[in-house]
């Protein structure tokens, strides 16, 4: 597994954008591993939403978020994949 660690929690959102390019989904993982991998899905996400990052999943050289750990909602958190995510650090 790639290499997870905190970070300095950031704003980002889910746009109308990546609903169009995503087929209107995002799923939200309860790991930073995809349902296939054996992470449970514990929310979908079908309408533009702002979030918090605070955590990320690197690529296997670490120089690249390839999954955030969000949060977002009332107490609601998960992880989804970085490129679902428009970033406003």
């Amino acid at each position: 597994m790639n290499k997870v660690e905190k970070v300095e929690p950031y704003q980002a959102s889910v746009s109308e954008e990546i609903f169009s390019k995503w087929s209107g989904i995002v799923r939200v993982c309860s790991e930073p591993k995809s349902a296939v991998e054996g992470a449970e899905v514990v929310d979908e996400i079908k309408e533009p939403l702002e979030v918090t990052v605070v955590e990320e999943q690197k690529d296997m050289y670490g120089s690249k978020a390839q999954r955030a750990k969000i949060t977002y909602g009332e107490g609601r958190e998960g992880w989804v994949l970085s490129d679902a995510l428009t970033a406003r650090k």
